[in-house]
Formats: C-alpha cells, structure tokens, sequence
C-alpha cells in the first residue's frame, strides 16, 4: 500500500512540476503485475483505486514508464529514501 501510495504522489510531484515524461522504477512486483492488469486484478486488490488515480494522472505525461526493478538495482534510491527518513527525524 505505502509503495503505491509513493508512486502516485511521485507522479503528482512531476506533473506539478510540469515535467513530461517520468520513468517510474518501484522493487514491488506485485505492484507492476496489478499495473499492467488494470481493470482486471486491480478491481479486487485494496490498492485499485490507488492505480486508478495512477492511471488518471499518467494521462498528463507525453511519456510514462511504470516498471520493476529489482532492489539490488534499486540500491542509490533506497539510500536516498533512508537519507530523507533520517532527515526528517532529525538524526542526520
């Protein structure tokens, strides 16, 4: 839930920011299964109407790649992500 809750403000983020591609990389599998099942799996998951603001928001990109990648791959964004945890609290 949190994964796509993340990728749907990330996407908010870049078309506020009037970017015009975003190449969306996430280390849930689960997460890009149902993405690219829309209208079928999604229906029934807890996290479909989360991908239905996903694919309402997508709509404003002239690119948009929403994929896997493993989380050996995903390693810089993962320090980064903990880098801005530890931020927030304070404990830099």
């Amino acid at each position: 839930m949190m994964e796509t809750l993340a990728c749907r403000d990330a996407i908010s983020v870049a078309r506020q920011f009037g970017l015009q591609g975003i190449y969306l990389e996430t280390n849930c599998l689960e997460l890009v299964q149902l993405w690219e099942k829309m209208g079928e799996d999604s229906q029934r998951s807890t996290i479909g109407p989360i991908l239905e603001e996903i694919d309402d928001i997508w709509l404003a990109f002239q690119d948009f790649l929403f994929t896997y990648t493993s989380r050996f791959c995903n390693n810089v964004a993962h320090i980064l992500a903990k880098q801005v945890t530890s931020y927030n609290r304070g404990v830099a």
